[in-house]
C-alpha cells in the first residue's frame, strides 16, 4: 500500500485515545506526613471523577488491624473521596486505601500513609501497593480481544463489503462470517460487563443489585446494552435478509464501536469530546481496513477488484494513522516513555505488528498482476485465490488485536512515565549541594537535600542551615516552602528531606534554595518539569 503507509503505520491502532487514569492530586492527611491529633476524616483529591468500588475503602496501622469507618462520600463532582473514621485513631502509623474506578472504566488504586500523636515513623509494615485484583482479571483480556475481533467480522466486514463487493453481502458466507462476529460482539460486551460489575462490587463474589445498577447507569453500561441488543438482531437477520436488516447493520456497527470506545481511553473526560471523537474514528477506520482483510480470505471464493479494495484500504490506513498518531503524541510524553513504561513497551511491539501486516497487504496486492474483474466496473479476470500470503496477514492482524487488548489495559504512558530530577548548587569554597526530587509527576514528591562535608570543616560549629521553596508561574504560586528535616550529620555528609511535599499542578516550576554557609547565606535555583 505503499511507503508512506508503512512508514506512518508506526501509530496505527496505537492505543485508543487521549486520556489518562484518575490520578491523586493530593490528599488528607498528606501522604507521609504526621498529625499530633488523631484526623476524623480522611480524603483524596483526584485529576478526575471517579466511582469509589464498593467496600474497598480500607485503613489499617502498622500490625495489619482494620479500623472501622462509618462511611464514605464523594465530592466535588467525583474528584474527591471522603471517607469517615469512626471513633478516634490511637496513636500509630497508618495506611488509608481505596479502589476507584475512572472515567475510561480502568481501576486505580488509592493509598495514603499517614502516623498520628507520639508515632513519627512509617515503618516498614505498610506498603501502599495495589490491592490484588480477582478473578474478574482472567476475563479482562479475553472479553476485549473478543469484542475487537466481533467488531471486525461485523461492523468492519459490512462496511467494507459494501464499499467494494456488494453483490456478496447477499451471499452465505458473508452471513456465516457477519453472525460469527456479531456473536463475539455480544460475548465480549457481556464479559466485560461482568468485569466492570465485578470490579464496582469488589470482586466476582460480591456482586450485587446495586452495582449492577450503577454500571448499568453509566454511559458505557448504556452502550453495551444497546450494542448488545441491536448485535442480536442483526445475529437474528443479517443485512440482506430482511427489508430492514442492512439499516440494523449499521446501526449495530455505530453502537458497537461506540462501545469499544467507551471502555477504553476514549472513555475518559480529562479531554472530553475529543478523545471520544479521536479514538471512535480510529476503531472505525482500523475495523473497516481488518474486515475488508477478513472478507478477501473468509468470504469471497476468488480475489476480485483489488484495485477498488486498494483504494479502500488505503485511505482507511492512512485514517487510523493520522487518528492514532494524535492520540499516540498525547498519550506518549515524554518520548522517553516509549521504552521506560509498559505502555510504551506494548506499543512498540504493536507498531511492528501493524507495520508488518501493511507489508504483507502490500504483497497480496503485488502478487496478483489482474486485479481486475471483467463482466463488472472493470475489466480483467478474476484470480483464484491463494491463501499463503494472506494467512500470514490475518495472524499478524490476530497478534495486533491481541496488543491492542493489552494495551487498552495498561496505563498509559503519560500516567506512569516519571524520573528523577538531580543537580548539583555549588556555592563555591567546596561547598556543594546535591538537590534530588524522586519524581516528576504532579502530587506527592520527596525532595532531598545532600551536603558533602569539605576537608577541614569544623565539626563543632554550628551545621549550615538550608531552606527550600518552590515557585510557578504557570499554576500562580509564588512561594511555596518545602519543610525539610535534618537527618544527619551521617560520616562525611548533611542530609535534609522533605516532609509532606505536595506539588499541585503540572507545568514549569523554580526550585529555590537557600544556603547558611559560613560565608553567609547564598541562593541558588534551577527549573524543572512536572507531568
Amino acid at each position: 500500500m505503499g511507503i508512506l503507509a508503512v512508514v506512518a503505520s508506526a501509530a496505527v491502532w496505537g492505543a485508543p485515545a487521549a486520556s489518562a487514569h484518575a490520578t491523586i492530586v493530593s490528599t488528607t492527611p498528606a501522604d507521609g506526613s504526621h498529625a499530633d491529633v488523631a484526623p476524623r476524616v480522611l480524603s483524596f483529591d483526584l485529576s478526575e471523577p471517579v466511582t469509589p468500588v464498593d467496600g474497598s475503602v480500607q485503613l489499617i496501622d502498622s500490625e495489619g488491624t482494620r479500623y472501622a469507618l462509618a462511611g464514605n462520600r464523594v465530592e466535588g463532582g467525583g474528584r474527591r473521596i471522603v471517607v469517615v473514621i469512626d471513633g478516634e485513631l490511637p496513636d500509630g502509623a497508618y495506611l488509608a486505601t481505596a479502589r476507584v474506578i475512572s472515567a475510561d472504566t480502568h481501576v486505580v488504586s488509592l493509598s495514603s500513609r499517614f502516623t498520628v500523636g507520639s508515632v513519627t515513623r512509617i515503618g516498614d509494615g505498610l506498603e501502599a501497593g495495589a490491592s490484588t485484583p480477582g478473578a474478574e482479571r482472567y476475563l479482562r483480556y479475553p472479553s476485549k480481544a473478543a469484542v475487537y475481533l466481533g467488531v471486525i467480522l461485523s461492523a468492519g466486514l459490512l462496511i467494507a463489503g459494501r464499499w467494494v463487493w456488494p453483490e456478496a453481502l447477499s451471499g452465505r458466507r458473508f452471513r456465516i462470517v457477519y453472525r460469527a462476529g456479531a456473536a463475539l460482539v455480544i460475548i465480549g460486551l457481556l464479559g466485560r460487563f461482568t468485569v466492570q460489575v465485578a470490579q464496582q462490587a469488589g470482586g466476582l463474589a460480591g456482586i450485587s443489585g446495586s452495582a449492577v445498577g450503577a454500571v448499568l447507569g453509566s454511559r458505557l453500561g448504556i452502550a453495551v446494552v444497546v450494542a448488545v441488543a441491536l448485535s442480536a438482531v442483526a445475529f437474528a437477520f443479517p443485512p440482506r435478509t430482511r427489508p430492514a436488516a442492512e439499516i440494523v447493520g449499521y446501526l449495530q456497527a455505530a453502537a458497537a464501536i461506540v462501545a469499544v470506545t467507551l471502555g477504553g481511553h476514549g472513555g475518559s473526560t480529562e479531554t472530553w469530546p475529543f478523545s471520544f471523537a479521536g479514538t471512535a474514528i480510529h476503531v472505525y477506520a482500523a475495523a473497516v481496513w481488518l474486515g475488508g482483510v477478513s472478507f478477501l480470505i473468509v468470504v469471497l471464493p476468488k480475489i476480485t477488484r483489488l484495485d477498488r479494495w486498494h483504494r479502500v484500504a488505503r485511505a482507511h490506513v492512512l485514517l487510523v494513522v493520522a487518528a492514532g498518531a494524535i492520540l499516540a503524541i498525547i498519550q506518549v510524553r515524554p518520548i522517553q516513555a516509549l521504552v521506560t513504561t509498559a505502555y510504551g513497551v506494548v506499543l512498540l511491539g504493536k507498531i511492528a505488528l501493524v507495520a508488518s501486516v501493511v507489508v504483507a497487504g502490500y504483497l497480496t496486492y503485488r502478487r496478483y498482476p489482474d486485479r481486475r474483474i471483467s463482466g463488472h466496473d472493470e475489466g480483467g479476470e478474476a484470480t483464484v485465490c491463494r491463501p499463503g500470503v494472506l494467512l500470514v496477514e490475518a495472524g499478524l492482524a490476530v497478534a495486533v488485536l491481541a496488543a491492542t487488548s493489552v494495551l487498552s489495559s495498561v496505563t498509559p504512558a503519560e500516567d506512569s512515565y516519571t524520573t528523577d530530577v538531580r543537580t548539583e548548587l555549588d556555592f563555591g569554597a567546596s561547598e556543594i549541594l546535591d538537590v534530588e526530587i524522586d519524581s516528576i509527576r504532579r502530587g506527592p514528591q520527596s525532595l532531598t537535600v545532600r551536603f558533602a562535608i569539605p576537608a577541614g570543616y569544623d565539626p563543632s560549629a554550628e551545621p549550615p542551615g538550608v531552606e527550600v521553596y518552590l515557585s510557578s508561574v504557570e499554576a500562580n504560586v509564588t512561594r511555596m516552602a518545602v519543610d525539610l528535616t535534618r537527618t544527619g550529620p551521617d560520616d562525611d555528609r548533611i542530609t535534609w528531606g522533605s516532609d509532606g511535599l505536595i506539588v499541585p499542578a503540572v507545568g514549569e516550576w523554580t526550585v529555590t534554595v537557600r544556603f547558611e554557609s559560613r560565608g553567609g547565606p547564598k541562593l541558588a535555583s534551577f527549573d524543572y518539569t512536572v507531568l
